[in-house]
């Protein structure tokens, strides 16, 4: 009997479809609220103007996470936006994602991360041992922890996050080469006309979140 699907597998499927609908233009805009210059969106109908380019992608430096709080994180995201045919979260460089926005646009989430990773440490060694670790679990055994406590708020904003990073310009720290812009079809120009009301659809927010606001 084949094995039965659970809630990851279809992760992947669920964030493709709602950033289709949503396009890279407004994920783009929330990564940089609260930032001093807003981010230039992006459209595969709009085309780009007068020659602008986009800042260079920084350097995949951490700034708020350990090493291992990084391998933990990288491993949570490489669940929710998974590398089978395609590249996922790690090639995308989400972790840089989060962990920059962790010290700028999101600092005030921090507490949030720092406690949801102490609970997935606790979650993990309750069901594997005292010395387990998360990243070092398989895929299976990720799937089950995560399961126990994708209801929390650090799994919905870790879920959301992983989205944003994968979605995000590259100069915020994710998207590294438009990987996820290349993965939705997005082309790489600007945008002038947000989709203002979309994110407030409850079908889009459980499309995004998990959960509807």
């Amino acid at each position: 009997m084949a094995d039965q699907p659970n809630s990851f597998d279809f992760s992947r499927r669920d964030f493709v479809v709602g950033a289709t609908a949503l396009g890279a233009a407004w994920i783009a805009a929330a990564c940089a609220r609260g930032t001093d210059t807003p981010a230039p969106a992006a459209s595969s109908t709009t085309p780009a103007m007068n020659g602008m380019t986009d800042s260079p992608a920084p350097a995949q430096q951490l700034k708020h996470f350990s090493a291992d709080q990084a391998k933990e994180i990288d491993a949570i995201a490489s669940r929710i936006l998974p590398s089978d045919d395609s590249p996922g979260a790690h090639e995308a460089g989400v972790l840089y994602f989060i962990d920059g926005s962790l010290t700028t646009f999101s600092k005030d989430q921090a507490p949030m991360f720092d406690a949801g990773l102490a609970e997935l440490a606790k979650a993990t060694t309750k069901a594997h041992g005292p010395n387990a670790k998360f990243s070092a679990l398989t895929t299976a055994q990720q799937d089950a922890v995560l399961t126990s406590i994708e209801k929390t708020p650090f799994f919905g904003v870790m879920r959301f996050a992983t989205l944003a990073g994968f979605l995000s310009l590259p100069k915020y720290g994710g998207n590294k080469d438009f990987i996820g812009w290349k993965f939705i079809g997005q082309e790489h120009v600007f945008e002038h006309h947000p989709p203002f009301g979309w994110y407030d659809q409850p079908e889009n927010q459980k499309a995004l979140l998990g959960r509807v606001l």
